[in-house]
């Protein structure tokens, strides 16, 4: 989950030392993957029980404007390698959500996810997908065969995805300035340097 993100113990080799784990380059759930310049940040939690996960998206408002909003989710692990249980408070109500890594490349330049979420307090019930690089950009033609086939195996049609702008230089990018990217993990990281010294 880790990915690419720099100054994290956890991040598995071959990571590129980046502000970020992952940007999503296509989603498939039409209410969800659809916003501009995806960013997602996965980190270890302050006490090594779990992990944070904190997707920074850029959102463009009805009256024009170009925002940044963020999410707050606790990770914890599921029974199986490489499944996740997920949570997050929006607006008052929580949604959980279970996520399934479906396949990633050897050298971390792709990932895919699978998740299934649900908010019950509004009935409310959603299933998703997500292929993420390091920039958002798509992977290599010859790589597209095998993550249509995963996505296949997992109930999602290659039509069904949505292709995300990550266009840093886009009108919209540049009028939301920079993302707020450590907003949350900066807490976090204070916190594990404060114990850190209180130790030694």
């Amino acid at each position: 989950l880790v990915g690419h993100l720099k100054g994290e113990d956890i991040a598995p080799d071959g990571g590129q030392g980046l502000d970020i784990s992952w940007k999503v380059a296509c989603g498939a759930n039409v209410a969800y993957d659809q916003f501009p310049s995806q960013n997602q940040i996965f980190y270890e939690s302050a006490n090594g029980k779990g992990m944070w996960y904190d997707p920074v998206f850029r959102v463009e408002t009805l009256d024009g404007r170009d925002i940044w909003c963020k999410r707050h989710y606790k990770v914890r692990d599921a029974k199986e390698p490489g499944t996740y249980f997920f949570s997050v408070l929006d607006n008052g109500v929580t949604s959980n959500e279970f996520w399934t890594i479906l396949d990633a490349a050897d050298d971390l330049s792709w990932i895919l996810f699978h998740y299934a979420g649900a908010a019950t307090v509004v009935g409310q019930r959603y299933i998703g997908g997500l292929l993420c690089t390091p920039d958002g950009s798509l992977p290599t033609e010859s790589d597209l065969p095998r993550i249509w086939k995963s996505f296949r195996d997992a109930g999602i049609e290659p039509w069904e995805l949505f292709a995300v702008n990550n266009d840093e230089n886009s009108p919209g990018y540049i009028a939301a300035g920079a993302p707020p990217l450590d907003f949350y993990r900066k807490d976090v990281i204070a916190s594990k340097l404060a114990k850190s010294n209180a130790v030694s």
